[in-house]
């Protein structure tokens, strides 16, 4: 499959970098837009682009990752769901799954509450619906593990511009298909109880659990997590085509 092509949205006078593959990608199936986690970038999903072609597949960098520009401030919830909308818009991509993993999720969440209507389905990958006041142990421990890889004024904003902010309260709003999948080992950040609540609060929730996996889904069985992804987006696929089906 040839290389997915660099492009940028803008928000508010900030370019936010994506992956696209879309000139190569086969319409008929659903598309699917990633949403990383909190230093993530666009080309951390290059492997999930491969493993999912011909689909069409977007990877966002958000601001101050990556190749996107790197603002003075605006880091808190509300300013990457604009870059998530940015970016939605730029690439004119329609009914489409929108997943989201670690801090991703509120992030997509955000989105998805909002236009709930544009999205087709959603993969939430072992994070809450909350948006979560960042400490500053996370500060110090994450500039130690990241610090030679991203700015230090990223890790720094995200941690001055977060606040808790619970989103629970508004996952009715979502009616398409949601996928959760967690992890069972000790450094899972979604707990059995948060996972039962999104099963509650979804109109159409199904959870998954990796035996064997902490935060980092694709470890240890990279295929099982490339299957996991498919497959979901294969059950939106064949429940679009009945619609379609319908109304002719």
């Amino acid at each position: 499959m040839p290389d997915p092509q660099n492009r940028f949205a803008v928000n508010l006078g900030v370019r936010i970098h994506y992956l696209d593959t879309g000139p190569d990608a086969d319409p008929t199936l659903t598309p699917i837009v990633f949403v990383p986690g909190a230093l993530g970038t666009a080309e951390d999903y290059r492997e999930e682009m491969d493993a999912l072609a011909p689909r069409r597949c977007i990877a966002i960098s958000l601001r101050g990752r990556g190749q996107s520009d790197l603002p003075a401030q605006g880091y808190g919830l509300v300013d990457h769901i604009r870059d998530i909308e940015a970016v939605i818009e730029a690439s004119g991509v329609e009914d489409f799954c929108l997943m989201g993993f670690s801090m991703g999720v509120p992030f997509a969440l955000g989105y998805a509450i909002l236009h709930p209507t544009r999205i087709v389905g959603m993969i939430l990958g072992d994070y809450p619906a909350e948006y979560k006041q960042l400490s500053a142990v996370w500060l110090e421990k994450t500039h130690q593990e990241f610090g030679s890889r991203v700015p230090y004024h990223l890790i720094q904003a995200l941690q001055a511009e977060s606040a808790e902010i619970p989103l629970w309260s508004d996952l009715p709003k979502i009616d398409a298909p949601v996928l959760v999948i967690r992890g069972d080992q000790e450094d899972s950040l979604l707990s059995p109880e948060d996972a039962d609540e999104y099963v509650g609060s979804l109109a159409q929730a199904m959870m998954l659990v990796f035996p064997g996996s902490g935060h980092h889904l694709w470890e240890p069985d990279r295929n099982r997590y490339f299957g996991t992804i498919k497959s979901f987006l294969q059950g939106l696929d064949a429940q679009l085509q009945g619609e379609d089906e319908t109304e002719d």
